[in-house]
């Protein structure tokens, strides 16, 4: 804990928080399991990215993920209770994975519930990472747990997230996205645009090719941001870093970012949405998230 320092932060590993924000900003991350054929790993720790893509690919290998247990926040939090005074506890979206039911359980075997605040993010990967990151920054300017939550809440009603994905076989198998739009985009070689509404993925629009499906989502992004005074943008990818790059460079000719990351998702958002996942991640920010950067 650095000095002084009396909230901590934990969020889990599909907000896909880069190993470097995590060390830097001291964010707890608690990993997902991800399931395949029996045997569980756990997310990031005992199985990387890598090995889930060859798995897919030469062997037609499916996954599934599960949340962390009660007992794995129980072990987080007991310890952290011992440095710090209070914790916020950041999660992905409760309408799309049960982590939010764990750390509720956890924090109530603990019976301090006023020193464990759960915050669902309602969104996923770096929205929730996003949140995490700028709730941490604020800790350590030692902004009270109040202000932190509304810039939270500020943050949960703006963050949008664009993305595309080759196929929708993998959310399918998942159960994340339907049977039948994976069908459809089989059929007709489609590449589905998608998003997250109300905390659930969705998706939001078609184009023909992979290229154009990239043009239409930073399109999107631009359009709907390019007037907001300051922004921060994450793309998040799979295999995808060049495309990635592309996009990033374009986005900064039109948008005012406060900050830019670009990282590649854990293995348990690749294992839902197999490679060529380019996701792109945005929100308007405010005067307060903005003196976090010091600008």
């Amino acid at each position: 804990m650095a000095k002084g320092i009396k909230i901590a932060v934990v969020t889990d590993s599909a907000s896909d928080v880069p190993e470097k924000h995590r060390k830097d900003y001291g964010i707890y991350v608690i990993p997902l399991y991800i399931n395949q054929n029996g045997k569980e790993y756990k997310d990031g720790i005992d199985i990387n990215s890598d090995s889930i893509y060859k798995l897919q690919k030469e062997k037609e290998a499916t996954f599934s993920s599960s949340s962390p247990s009660p007992n794995d926040f129980f072990v987080v939090y007991e310890t952290l209770l011992k440095k710090y005074k209070k914790i916020i506890s950041i999660h992905l979206s409760s309408k799309l994975s049960a982590v939010i039911n764990s750390a509720k359980l956890a924090r109530s075997m603990l019976k301090i519930k006023d020193r464990i605040i759960i915050y669902d993010s309602l969104s996923g990967t770096m929205g929730t990472g996003f949140m995490a990151i700028i709730a941490a920054r604020a800790a350590r300017n030692n902004y009270p747990i109040d202000r932190i939550l509304q810039i939270l809440d500020f943050l949960r009603r703006n963050i949008k997230l664009y993305g595309t994905i080759d196929t929708l076989k993998y959310l399918s198998l998942s159960g994340r996205a339907p049977r039948i739009a994976n069908i459809v985009s089989s059929i007709l070689k489609i590449k589905p645009l998608l998003g997250i509404r109300d905390g659930t993925v969705g998706m939001v629009g078609i184009s023909i090719t992979r290229y154009g499906s990239i043009v239409e989502i930073t399109r999107r992004v631009i359009k709907e941001f390019r007037n907001e005074k300051w922004v921060f943008v994450a793309i998040i990818h799979s295999l995808s870093l060049k495309e990635s790059e592309k996009i990033k460079e374009k986005l900064e000719n039109y948008l005012n970012c406060i900050d830019f990351i670009i990282t590649e998702c854990t293995p348990v958002v690749g294992a839902h949405t197999g490679p060529g996942l380019i996701g792109i991640i945005v929100s308007k920010v405010n005067p307060d998230i903005v003196k976090l950067f010091n600008l």
